[in-house]
C-alpha cells in the first residue's frame, strides 16, 4: 500500500511539473508594423511561425498580430525582398525592417524619374544614373564638364577652353536643325531649358539622371524630345549635425602649343612676298643674313600670352537632424579660377540652403534656396573686333604677329605692327589687348522653391511645389586707349568706349502632383500619378554704350562722359500648363507595364495649335525571376525592356514667330524712312511672315533593351537600341519669292536618329583589402535627313568668320544624309611639273581652277564633273562632323585606404574643319607668321610638297586641304587618394580625412593638327566641328583634403 501511494505520488509530481512547464512556453500576442529600407509600410506580407502553418498577413499600414509561444520564431517573407527570422523571446512587439532581395541588380538603387523616384529594377524605360563618386574627383568647375564619356548616348561638347562656360549636351543626337538641341533640365524639381552649370556647385550635387526615351521623357511632353537631365542637390539626413569641408588648390598650363614659324622660317618665308629691295632695307639690314636668323631668337607671342594659372575652391556644409523634427543641409562655397590667358578669371561665390520639416504626421514641409554669384573676366578669343576679317580674332593676332622685326623696331611694346596695312589687317598686339581690354561678365542665380507633401492616406500622396528662378547677367566692356577699338592711331578706332549690358530672365512654376501607390494581394502592385503643371518666363534686354569718352580714367563708369549709341532692346514671355498622368503596374515583380500621357498647351504657338498630346508605354520582363533562373547561381538580373512614346519640342526663336512683325529702324542706313509734308517720317514694314499653323516638333521614338546581371552583379551590362523620328521640324525656311518674304519660321521636314548604346560594368578583383572595378560604354548614332521644304533638298549654312570666306557655304544639310556635312572642293595636292607641257600649259585631262592660268604649286582641286574646268559644280561633301562612336572607360582602384581612379573618353570618326590653316597654311599675307608646317611648302627646291605654294591660286576656297580627322582618346582625368585611419583623427574631432592629387586632360591621341580636336568654335546642328581662334585648353594639376567632422 505504501509502495502504490509513493508511486502515485511520483505521478502527481511529473504531471504538475509538466502542467507548469506548458505555462511557460503558453502562447501570447505579438504585434508589430514591417516597413521598407524608406520606412514605408509593407501590405500583404506573409508571417508564418516556423515549422507551423500558423501565420497572418500585414495590413494596410504594414501592421501585424499573432499569437506565438516564446520559444518560436516568426519567419517574414514577401516577393522581391530578403526573408527575415525573429525569435519571439519575451518580446510581445515586433518591428521589422526588410530590404530588397541583393540578388535583383538595382533593387536597391534609387533613380529619379518624372515626378517621382523608382528602383533601378522596377524602370520600364531608359535611365542612367551618373556615378558621382567618381565624376568628382575630376578638377571641373561645372558639373556639365564632368559628365563627358561617364553615360552612354550622352555627347558632351565645349566649344573651347572658355573659363565658365556651359557645356552643350545632347543626348541621342540631334532632333532639331535650327533649334535648340540641349536636353531639359530638372533642377531640385524646377524644369529649366538651361544647366546653369556655371552657377550650381558640383560638390553640392546629390545625383545626376539621365532620362533619354520617350518612356522616361514623355511625362515632360513638349520639352522631352531632347532627353532630360534631372538633377537633385544634397539634402538634410538623419543624424548628429555634421560638417563637411573640403579645399583644393590647382595649377593650370596650355595643354597643347601651336607650333609656329621660328625667325628663320619666318624671314625666309618674307623674301618669297617681299620685293629683295624692301628686304634688303629691312630684314637684312646692317649686313644681316637669313642665315643670321637661324641664331636670333624670336618673340613667342604665345608665352606672352600664356602663364601657369592658379585655382583654390572651398567648399563647406552642415547637415544633420532627425525623423520626427527639422532636418536640415546648409553650404557655401568660394572658387577663384585664373585662365591661362593672363588678366583672365573666373569667380563663384555660392550658397545654398535645404530644410525638411514634418509639420505633422501627414504633413512635410521642403524648402530650398540656391544663390549664386559668378564672375566672368577677361578677352574673349571666340569673340572678334570684326567679324568681316579674320585679322579682327584674338587668335589671328597672338599666332600671326612677326616673331622677329628688323633692327631697330620694337614691337612687343608697340599698339600696331608699323609694317602692316591697317586698312584690312585688324591685328593688335595681343598682349595689349589681354591686358588693357575690360571685360567682365556679371552673373546673379537664384533657384528657390517650396514643397508640401500630405501624406492623406498610406496609399495617397499629394504634393504641391512652387518655384523661382531668377537669373541676371550684366556685361560690361571697356576699351581705353591701349585697346584697338580706343587707341587713337587705330584705323577703326572710336575712340575711348565703352558699353553695358543687362539681360534679365525669371521663371516661375507650380507642379501639383497626386499620387496613389497599392500592393493588391501578394502578386499586384500598382502606382498611380496625376498631376498640373503652370509655368512662366519673362525675358528682358537692355544695354547702353557709348564711343569717344573723355574720362578714361573712370573706367566703365565714365561712360556718361562719351557720345551714346543705339542698344536695341527686346522684351519677350511666355506661358504654359500642362496635366499629365503616368500608371505603373508589375505581377510578381517579374512582369512590368508603364503608361503615361501629357497634353501641353503654349502661349508660343496660335490658339489653333496650342495644344499637343504626348502619350508613351513601356513593357518589361524580368526574367530571371522565372522559376528556371530564379535559383541561379551565375545569372543574378536580366530584364527585357520595350518603350514607345511621342514627346515635343517648343523652343522656337522667340515666343512670337507666328505673328507677323512689323519693324523700324528710324535713322539708320538701312531705314524705309520717307518724307511726307516736307518732313522724315519713319518707314514701318512687315519684316516676319504670320504662320498661324506653327506648332511643335514631334519625336516619336522607340527603344529595346536588355539589362544583365552574373555572378552577384559582379558584370552588369546595360544595351539599348532606338529609332527615333522628328516630325515638323521648327525651321527657319526659304520661301518663295511669290509670299514677299524671304524666310520664315515653318514646320518642316523629317530627322531621324538610330542608335546602339552599351555599358559594362565590372567587378574584377574583390578582396578585403583589394578591389578593382571597371566601367565601360560606348554609343552609335546615325543622324539622317529624311526631308525638308518641299521641293529643296539641300539647306547650306555659312560662317561669319574673314571676308573672303563669308560668302561661301563650307557645310551642306542633304535629304538622306546627316546634318552638317562639310562642303567643298577634294584636294588633291599640288599641281606638279608633269601637269604642264614645254610651253607651261596644263596637258590635256588636268583640269584649271575657274579658267587661271596656273603654275606648280598651285592648289589642285579634283574635277568631279569631268568638264575640264574647277568651278562650283565641283564642290562636294568632304566631311561630317558627327561622330561614328563615342565612350569612356574607367578603372577604379582601391587599395587599404588609397584609391585610385583613372578615366579616359573617346570621339571617333568626326571630322574638324581646321580653318586656322586656311590663314596660317597659306603664305598669303605678307609680315604674317605662319604655322611651323609650312615650312615644308612647294617651292622649285621642294617641288614634291602638298602644301601650297606662296600666293598660289585657289587658296581661299573651302577644300578637303584642311578637313583632318578629329577622333581623339584623351585621359582626361587621374586622381589618387588616400583616406586617414579614423583612429587617429578621433582626438581631433575628424570622422574621415581623405587627401589627393589629380590631374586632368593630361595625354590625347589624335591625328589632328591644331591644339586640340576637341573643338567647335561655331558649334550647332548646322555648323559642327569648325576651329577658329579657340580658347586653349587647358592642363591641370591639383591636391586637395575632404573633411568630415
Amino acid at each position: 500500500m505504501k509502495k502504490a501511494l509513493k508511486r502515485m505520488a511520483a505521478a502527481a509530481l511529473v504531471t504538475l511539473s509538466v502542467l507548469r512547464g506548458g505555462d511557460a512556453f503558453a502562447q501570447n500576442a505579438v504585434d508589430g508594423r514591417v516597413v521598407d529600407a524608406n520606412g514605408a509600410p509593407l501590405v500583404g506580407v506573409t508571417v508564418l511561425i516556423k515549422g507551423t502553418q500558423s501565420g497572418t498577413a500585414t495590413g494596410a499600414n504594414g501592421s501585424y498580430s499573432i499569437k506565438a509561444r516564446e520559444d518560436q520564431t516568426l519567419v517574414f517573407s514577401y516577393l522581391g525582398y530578403t526573408t527575415v527570422e525573429e525569435y519571439v523571446g519575451k518580446r510581445t512587439a515586433i518591428n521589422v525592417k526588410m530590404t530588397e532581395e541583393a540578388s535583383q541588380i538595382g533593387a536597391v538603387e534609387i533613380v529619379n524619374i518624372g515626378y517621382g523616384t523608382t528602383t533601378r529594377r522596377d524602370l520600364t524605360g531608359s535611365v542612367a544614373k551618373a556615378d558621382l563618386g567618381t565624376m568628382m574627383k575630376a578638377n571641373v568647375t561645372n558639373f556639365d564638364q564632368a559628365l563627358g564619356g561617364r553615360i552612354a548616348g550622352v555627347v558632351v561638347t565645349t566649344g573651347d577652353g572658355s573659363l565658365g562656360a556651359e557645356a552643350n549636351i545632347t543626348i541621342r543626337g540631334n532632333n532639331s536643325l535650327t533649334q535648340s538641341n540641349a536636353p531639359l533640365y530638372i533642377i531640385d524639381g524646377f524644369p529649366s531649358e538651361g544647366s546653369f552649370a556655371a552657377s550650381i556647385n558640383p560638390a553640392d550635387i546629390e545625383s545626376i539622371d539621365v532620362l533619354k526615351d520617350a518612356s522616361a521623357t514623355a511625362i515632360y511632353g513638349a520639352r522631352g524630345a531632347n532627353g532630360v537631365i534631372v538633377i537633385n542637390t544634397k539634402r538634410g539626413n538623419e543624424g548628429k549635425p555634421t560638417v563637411n569641408f573640403s579645399a583644393s588648390f590647382s595649377l593650370n598650363k596650355i595643354a597643347n602649343k601651336a607650333d609656329l614659324m621660328d625667325s628663320y622660317e619666318f624671314v625666309r618665308l618674307q623674301s618669297e612676298l617681299i620685293s629683295e629691295e624692301t628686304m634688303n632695307k629691312s630684314y637684312f639690314s646692317e649686313g644681316l643674313t637669313l642665315d643670321d636668323y637661324r641664331h636670333i631668337p624670336g618673340i613667342d607671342w604665345q608665352d606672352q600670352l600664356y602663364r601657369t594659372a592658379f585655382q583654390q575652391n572651398y567648399n563647406v556644409s552642415l547637415s544633420g537632424g532627425n525623423k520626427e523634427g527639422l532636418r536640415y543641409n546648409v553650404g557655401f562655397s568660394a572658387l577663384d579660377q585664373d585662365g591661362i590667358i593672363i588678366r583672365s578669371n573666373f569667380q563663384r561665390y555660392q550658397g545654398k540652403a535645404n530644410f525638411t520639416l514634418p509639420i505633422s504626421k501627414k504633413l512635410t514641409l521642403n524648402a530650398n534656396a540656391n544663390y549664386s554669384r559668378t564672375a566672368t573676366n577677361g578677352v574673349t578669343p571666340t569673340t572678334a573686333q570684326t567679324t568681316s576679317s579674320s585679322s579682327g580674332w584674338l587668335m589671328y593676332s597672338v599666332w600671326g604677329y612677326r616673331p622677329v622685326t628688323p633692327p631697330g623696331q620694337d614691337i612687343l611694346d608697340s599698339m600696331l605692327d608699323e609694317a602692316v596695312d591697317g586698312s584690312n589687317d585688324y591685328r593688335f598686339n595681343p598682349v595689349k589687348t589681354a591686358k588693357n581690354e575690360y571685360r567682365k561678365t556679371l552673373v546673379d542665380y537664384l533657384n528657390a522653391n517650396l514643397a508640401l507633401t500630405w501624406k492623406i492616406t498610406p496609399d495617397l500622396t499629394f504634393k504641391t511645389t512652387g518655384g523661382y528662378v531668377l537669373n541676371k547677367r550684366r556685361r560690361e566692356e571697356f576699351n581705353g586707349s591701349e585697346t584697338y577699338t580706343g587707341y587713337a592711331g587705330s584705323p577703326s578706332g572710336k575712340g575711348v568706349n565703352g558699353a553695358i549690358y543687362w539681360t534679365d530672365q525669371t521663371s516661375w512654376s507650380n507642379e501639383n502632383t497626386l499620387n496613389y501607390k497599392k500592393r493588391l494581394g501578394r502578386s499586384h502592385n500598382l502606382d498611380l500619378m496625376a498631376g498640373l503643371s503652370l509655368q512662366g518666363q519673362k525675358n528682358t534686354y537692355d544695354g547702353v554704350a557709348s564711343t569717344q569718352i573723355t574720362s578714361e580714367e573712370l573706367g566703365i563708369a565714365g561712360i556718361h562722359t562719351g557720345n551714346y549709341q543705339k542698344v536695341q532692346s527686346n522684351y519677350y514671355d511666355w506661358r504654359m500648363m500642362s496635366a499629365f498622368l503616368r500608371a505603373n503596374y508589375n505581377f510578381r515583380y517579374k512582369y512590368y507595364l508603364t503608361f503615361s500621357f501629357r497634353a501641353d498647351g503654349s502661349s508660343k504657338f496660335p490658339s489653333d495649335n496650342r495644344w499637343g498630346y504626348f502619350p508613351s508605354a513601356g513593357l518589361s520582363w524580368n526574367f530571371n525571376r522565372e522559376n528556371l533562373l530564379k535559383k541561379s547561381e551565375w545569372m543574378s538580373n536580366g530584364k527585357l525592356r520595350l518603350s514607345w512614346g511621342l514627346t515635343g519640342n517648343n523652343r522656337t526663336q522667340t515666343p512670337y514667330d507666328f505673328y507677323s512683325q512689323i519693324t523700324v529702324n528710324p535713322g539708320s542706313g538701312n531705314s524705309l524712312d520717307y518724307v511726307f509734308g516736307g518732313e522724315r517720317v519713319p518707314g514701318y514694314y512687315v519684316s516676319n511672315m504670320a504662320n498661324e499653323r506653327l506648332k511643335w516638333e514631334t519625336t516619336e521614338q522607340w527603344n529595346a533593351g536588355l539589362d544583365l546581371g552574373f555572378f552577384e552583379d559582379r558584370i552588369k551590362v546595360t544595351t539599348d537600341w532606338y529609332d527615333k523620328v522628328t516630325r515638323d521640324l521648327l525651321l527657319y525656311a526659304l520661301l518663295p519669292a511669290s509670299s514677299g518674304f524671304e524666310q520664315g519660321m515653318l514646320n518642316i521636314g523629317k530627322i531621324r536618329n538610330r542608335g546602339f548604346e552599351l555599358t559594362l560594368e565590372t567587378v574584377n578583383v574583390k578582396t578585403r583589402q583589394f578591389q578593382w572595378s571597371t566601367s565601360f560604354n560606348i554609343a552609335f548614332n546615325r543622324n539622317r535627313i529624311l526631308g525638308l521644304v518641299d521641293g529643296q533638298n539641300t539647306l547650306q549654312s555659312s560662317v561669319s568668320w574673314e571676308t573672303r570666306f563669308n560668302s561661301q557655304f563650307p557645310y551642306i544639310s542633304q535629304v538622306g544624309k546627316p546634318t552638317g556635312m562639310m562642303y567643298g572642293f577634294i584636294y588633291d595636292g599640288t599641281y606638279k611639273a608633269e601637269d604642264f607641257d614645254d610651253k607651261g600649259n596644263l596637258v590635256s585631262g588636268v583640269p584649271s581652277f575657274k579658267g587661271n592660268a596656273m603654275q606648280p604649286g598651285d592648289m589642285k582641286y579634283r574635277d568631279m564633273n569631268g568638264d575640264g574646268v574647277i568651278d562650283d559644280y565641283d564642290r562636294t561633301i568632304i566631311g561630317c562632323g558627327q561622330p561614328l562612336n563615342t565612350g569612356g572607360f574607367g578603372n577604379n582602384f582601391n587599395w587599404k585606404n588609397f584609391d585610385l581612379n583613372i578615366f579616359f573618353a573617346w570621339s571617333y570618326g568626326n571630322d574638324v574643319l581646321n580653318a586656322n590653316r586656311l590663314v596660317f597654311e597659306s603664305g598669303w599675307r605678307s609680315q604674317t607668321n605662319q604655322l611651323a608646317s609650312y615650312a615644308d611648302r612647294w617651292s622649285p627646291e621642294n617641288p614634291a610638297s602638298n602644301i601650297p605654294r606662296v600666293n598660289a591660286v585657289g587658296r581661299e576656297e573651302y577644300s578637303s586641304r584642311v578637313i583632318e580627322d578629329g577622333s581623339f582618346l584623351r585621359l582626361k582625368n587621374v586622381s589618387l587618394g588616400y583616406t586617414l585611419p579614423s583612429r587617429s583623427l578621433r582626438k581631433a574631432g575628424i570622422s574621415q580625412m581623405r587627401v589627393y592629387v589629380s590631374a586632368d586632360n593630361i595625354w590625347t591621341l589624335t591625328g589632328y593638327s591644331g591644339p586640340d580636336p576637341e573643338v567647335s568654335t561655331r558649334n550647332s546642328v548646322l555648323t559642327p566641328g569648325f576651329d577658329w581662334s579657340a580658347y586653349p585648353r587647358a592642363f591641370g594639376f591639383t591636391a586637395g583634403v575632404n573633411l568630415t567632422f
